[in-house]
């Protein structure tokens, strides 16, 4: 069962949508919505979408009392915790911004950039983080450095994608760019920012990659790296093989009755 509250910001105000997946994050998340007031706050209509994946510590009491006191935020929650991918396609279709904005909850990435992001998105329909940027400022285990350089290099062979990056957890873009987008995502988990890219590379959506201040402390799980896995060549065979997603998009732009929530078509 999911539990969602109504929006309390008509949705023709709206400028800019946070969509910010949770997991038990109590002791972060309420110094991450501190920090994105202080940013948004000064001269823009905004929502903060939080969508709690089943935690189970006070990470949704939290949550509730932040949406008593503030009327930009809504809390969407669920009792089973089913990925990150799933929880950020929750929040996405709900949202109704100009811009959106997928944020991670935990305070790994600095936001101190996230302007710049925002003002590039006035000449490109995705701007994403990347932690390969010259300008990136990164402190990770070397584990994970590793990691990360082996999955991009598995990303390129699957899809060909020519993203240096695809995995952080700060990406911002046009709205109905991204609504249209989710509707074909499948990915639940965190590999779901392939498929994201991968649908974006079809639709031939400007995309920018921007540096990032990013500290993380923490390894991947070996069942993680494993799903991930999976989860990449489920893409790659959807994009690939049996071509799901260019019938897909083909089927909708085709179809006038859908095409007012479709992007414009840029397969040709």
């Amino acid at each position: 069962m999911i539990i969602s509250t109504d929006s309390q910001i008509p949705s023709n105000k709206v400028d800019i949508s946070v969509i910010i997946p949770v997991f038990n994050l109590e002791k972060q998340i309420i110094a991450q919505l501190e920090s994105l007031r202080a940013i948004l706050e000064s001269s823009l209509n905004y929502e903060i979408i939080i969508v709690d994946d089943g935690s189970t510590d006070k990470t949704l009491e939290a949550l509730r009392k932040e949406e008593e006191t503030d009327t930009h935020v809504r809390v969407i929650s669920y009792p089973q915790n089913v990925g990150k991918g799933h929880a950020v396609k929750r929040g996405v279709m709900e949202s109704v911004g100009k811009i959106a904005i997928m944020l991670d909850g935990d305070r790994d990435i600095s936001l101190s950039l996230l302007v710049d992001f925002l003002t590039e998105t006035k000449n490109y329909d995705l701007v994403i983080g990347s932690k390969r940027h010259p300008l990136s400022n990164i402190d990770l285990p070397l584990s994970r450095t590793f990691y990360h350089r082996v999955f991009n290099i598995l990303v390129r062979a699957t899809t060909g994608l020519n993203i240096k990056d695809t995995q952080v957890g700060l990406k911002v873009g046009k709205g109905d760019v991204l609504r249209t987008i989710f509707k074909y995502i499948s990915v639940k988990r965190y590999a779901f920012d392939v498929e994201l890219l991968t649908i974006a590379s079809i639709l031939k959506l400007n995309i920018k990659e921007m540096p990032v201040d990013i500290k993380l402390n923490h390894n991947m799980r070996l069942w993680e790296i494993t799903k991930m896995l999976l989860d990449l060549m489920t893409v790659s065979c959807k994009y690939r093989i049996s071509h799901w997603y260019q019938k897909q998009i083909l089927s909708e732009l085709r179809n006038p009755d859908l095409q007012e929530t479709t992007v414009h078509d840029k397969t040709n």
